[in-house]
Order: C-alpha cells, then structure tokens, then sequence
C-alpha cells in the first residue's frame, strides 16, 4: 500500500521534497474555496501589512462583533482561535471530558485530541451501504463528536434530521457539531439552535470557505463560552487573520459566486464519475468527492502517477471508519472546470 499522509493540503511539503515551486502543485487533496481568498481579502490585507508590527488585541473584538451580526449570535457566545483544530484542542482540553463518542469517519485530528485529553473513545461508524446516514445514537458518554457535513465521506444532515437526532441526546451530554464545510451546502448553521440545546456546541471555520488556511481563524459557538473564557489564552488571532476575517464575510458577491461555481462543478463531477469503470463516487453536500477504487492496487497507481504530474489527491485508506468499510477510498476537492477535467483524464485510466 502507498504511504499514507497524515493531513491533505502537503502541496508545500510536496514542493520541497521535489525542488519545485509550490504553485507548480495541482492540490485536490484540500478542500479549499477554487476561486482562492476574496479579493476584498487580499485588498485588506495589502492595505494592513504595517500591523504586523503591532500587537493584535487579546481578543479579536472587531472579527467577533462581525460574526455576531453574521450569525446572530450574542458576541459573549462565540469564541474565535488560530483555526478550528486549535478550538478542538483548547475545548477538551478545557472542558476535560472523561469519556466520548466519535462519529467516525471524522478529521483526524478529533482522536488525538480526545485522547490528549485523556478521554475514553467510543466510535459510531457511518457505513457506506446506508450512504453515511447518520444513525440514531443514545451515548452514555460526557462528549458528543459530529461533522456534518462529513469530512471526508461529504454526507450531509439536513436541519429538520438533524434537530430530531439532537433531541434525542441527553442534555448532560456535550454536542461538538463541527462545520467547516456547511457553507458549501448553501443552508443554514445550527449556530440559530443554541439556544435551544444549551449543550450544543458549533465548531466553523474560516479556512476552508473563504480559502485562507494559511491564515488560521476559525471559531466556536456556544452559550458555555463564557466559562471557557478565563482558561483562553490571549493573542490566538494575529492582526491580518483578523482582516482578512472581516473583509471576507463582507464580500456577498464572492460567497455567491463560490456557491455558483461549486454547485455547477459539483453537479457535472458527478455525472462523470457515474461513467468510470473502476471508480466509485458517493454524493456529497460539500466541496469534495469521496470516491472508492476497485483495489488497493489500483488507488496505489493512480496516486503515483499523480504525482509525476505535480497532483495531489487525499489517500484514505487509513481514516479512521474508513480502512474496513471502503477499502481503496481517496478523497479530492472540487476545483475549477480545466482543473476537474485533468483530474477526471486520470481517473478515466484505471
């Protein structure tokens, strides 16, 4: 079997251990927004880079107080960090759960986590015969893990389902709900239910939408952040990610010009994995396609001649609630046409 990557989004590494110019890279193995940051982003952030050389506020009061009015949340509700995995890893390590459930497939990152912070893990499989429906759970446990939509299988939970599955959770459990690709969806958060599920916690982030992972900001919503807040370490935000935050939930025609190109993609990806012979793709709600190969054998092939190309897919084999139940699967975002068609040409070959 190939050697698996821990994360997608190595086009970086991968440029460096080639001796090549990262820009050079086709990277389908991170899912980011295809038309790259708003140009009301970049604008704000070249008009700002004197701010570098001033401290950001402890706390991004400016970056908050737009979420608010975005989300209509209440400002004391949201807390903001250096990207979602940062949020995950204060939010156990601060609550301190001693036993969770993990519904699995999920971001990597949740398991180690979980068991940095010393938390017992129990997994929930979604299994591909049921299209990754969400299954009805009772957990007995302190924490509650879910994504929707799902990363990587893209699976997605529509609002009414997935307000009868939160009431069926005790409310002594904690509900981490994880939407880092909800945008993608075009429907709404369930940031608005809150206040209905005081144990509900929504993790979102900035990084895949609005195409700045190099930035890190992401944040988490919830009626106990008040309490989370005297264990918060200052300066989690630096200046520019601040900004770049404001000037990208502003941009309206830019969110709806990603929704445009990303649906029509979506929508023509799919047609044309219903064509290949040995590659199997399953619908998603999101900006990617999880997909199964015949055999090992064949995802090993593909993956290696990608490479010879400069392009990057996500292997995996090795996700957790994916190795036994898809066997070959990889994963790849859903970028511009010229870009899927020369993706699709490969795929096309096994």
């Amino acid at each position: 079997m190939a050697s698996v990557l821990n994360h997608g989004g190595r086009a970086l590494a991968f440029a460096r251990e080639r001796n090549l110019d990262y820009r050079d890279v086709l990277d389908f193995s991170a899912n980011i927004n295809p038309l790259g940051p708003s140009p009301k982003a970049i604008a704000a952030l070249q008009e700002s880079l004197d701010t570098i050389a001033v401290y950001p506020e402890e706390m991004p009061t400016r970056f908050v107080r737009c979420l608010s009015n975005e989300l209509g949340a209440p400002a004391g509700q949201i807390l903001t960090g250096n990207g979602a995995t940062e949020l995950i890893y204060f939010w156990l390590r601060t609550t301190r759960p001693q036993s969770a459930t993990l519904i699995v497939p999920a971001f990597m990152e949740y398991r180690r986590a979980l068991e940095s912070a010393g938390a017992a893990v129990t997994v929930t499989a979604l299994r591909p015969e049921d299209h990754f429906r969400l299954p009805i759970i009772q957990p007995v446990s302190d924490v509650v893990i879910l994504t929707n939509p799902n990363n990587p299988t893209g699976a997605y939970v529509p609002p009414e389902p997935l307000l009868d599955w939160l009431g069926q959770i005790s409310g002594s459990t904690q509900i981490l709900l994880d939407e880092a690709f909800i945008e993608f969806t075009g429907q709404p958060s369930m940031v608005r239910y809150i206040g209905k599920f005081p144990n509900l916690w929504v993790l979102r982030s900035m990084t895949k939408f609005y195409a700045i992972p190099g930035l890190r900001l992401g944040y988490l919503v919830g009626e106990g952040v008040p309490s989370l807040m005297q264990s918060r370490e200052p300066w989690q935000v630096n200046n520019l990610a601040e900004i770049a935050g404001i000037a990208s939930l502003a941009d309206r025609s830019y969110q709806e010009a990603t929704l445009q190109l990303v649906q029509r993609e979506r929508i023509w990806l799919w047609k044309q994995l219903q064509g290949l012979a040995h590659v199997r793709g399953f619908p998603t709600a999101a900006n990617f396609f999880f997909a199964r190969c015949d055999t090992h054998r064949m995802l090993d092939e593909l993956i290696a001649a990608l490479a010879e190309q400069h392009i990057l897919i996500r292997d995996c084999r090795r996700i957790e609630g994916v190795d036994g139940s898809c066997g070959s699967c990889f994963r790849f975002a859903i970028k511009k046409r010229e870009e899927n068609m020369r993706l699709l040409n490969y795929l096309r070959r096994i």
